[in-house]
């Protein structure tokens, strides 16, 4: 039993050797198309379009592309940042509309127009009037309740000071949004990951079932020539099904495993110390008992 253990353990090992570089190889292909930036970027409008239905989507896109380039939220060197938090929305589509924006500035006049317009109609008559009670109610909170983290003191000054009907649209449809653009994400990587984990069990000719059997020496066997052997096929297909997984979950996998050994290491010496002590099955003797003359 223990003996399979190990096979197993060195199988997973491999799995999970290969599975790092699928997982590294995968992030350098969403990394290179933007895919994250990409699909924050159509989040963002989407939220523009459910406070103001009738927006054109030229300014919707001039507007999301500000926000997500906002030194808050930008990567580095000023591409589209890949997180956005509810309130640093809020705070943000204020700003651009107030005109207040850092670096300068970020819209055009007709987008800025239509911001103004966007926020107007969900009773938001001075941006910057709004920024400056968020701001100065923050600080009142930051000294009032040191203990609250930074990011609940901004939260609250932004749904006290920002109007109800502004704050609650966006409240109302972010979530659901992200989730969705999330979802689409994780969808998209896969995708990426299953091609990718494909072409590196072709590539490398890894059969699950000849790695399985070289298992309890954990490491892989690269084939000495790279013709194409049908016979692999299976195996083939097998360990790009357990590559598209993931690093993490064989990472997991391995660590359990690990975690097994010991005591199932310690049952298998328990059992053989109790097939090689003497057995106690001799018959007793009996004292002062007599026999029949």
């Amino acid at each position: 039993m223990l003996k399979s253990l190990d096979s197993l353990i060195g199988f997973t090992a491999v799995i999970l050797l290969v599975s790092v570089g699928v997982t590294l190889l995968t992030q350098v292909v969403t990394g290179a198309l933007n895919w994250r930036s990409r699909n924050l970027l159509r989040g963002v409008m989407t939220i523009l379009n459910q406070i103001d239905p009738k927006a054109t989507p030229f300014a919707v896109g001039q507007i999301a592309g500000a926000v997500l380039r906002h030194p808050l939220v930008a990567r580095a060197e000023g591409k589209l940042g890949t997180v956005i938090q509810r309130e640093e929305l809020t705070r943000i589509l204020l700003e651009l509309a107030a005109g207040n924006e850092p670096g300068g500035k970020a819209l055009d006049e007709y987008a800025r127009q239509t911001l103004k317009k966007m926020l107007e109609a969900n009773g938001i008559k001075d941006p910057a009037e709004v920024l400056e009670n968020i701001h100065l109610l923050g600080l009142k909170l930051e000294a009032l309740r040191p203990d609250l983290p930074a990011s609940m003191q901004h939260a609250i000054a932004v749904v006290t000071e920002a109007p109800s009907q502004f704050a609650g649209c966006i409240h109302a449809c972010f979530d659901e949004t992200m989730d969705r653009i999330s979802h689409r994400f994780a969808r998209h990587t896969s995708l990426v990951t299953a091609v990718i984990a494909i072409a590196v069990a072709a590539g490398l000719q890894l059969d699950a079932f000849e790695v399985l059997r070289q298992g309890a020496e954990a490491r892989l066997i690269v084939p000495q020539t790279w013709t194409w052997n049908a016979a692999k096929l299976p195996g083939i297909a097998l360990s790009a099904m357990l590559l598209s997984l993931g690093a993490p979950f064989w990472y997991n996998v391995l660590k359990d495993l690990v975690s097994f050994r010991p005591a199932l290491a310690r049952k298998e010496q328990e059992l053989r110390e109790q097939r090689q002590s003497p057995s106690a099955s001799a018959v007793p003797s009996w004292q002062g008992e007599k026999g029949n003359l």
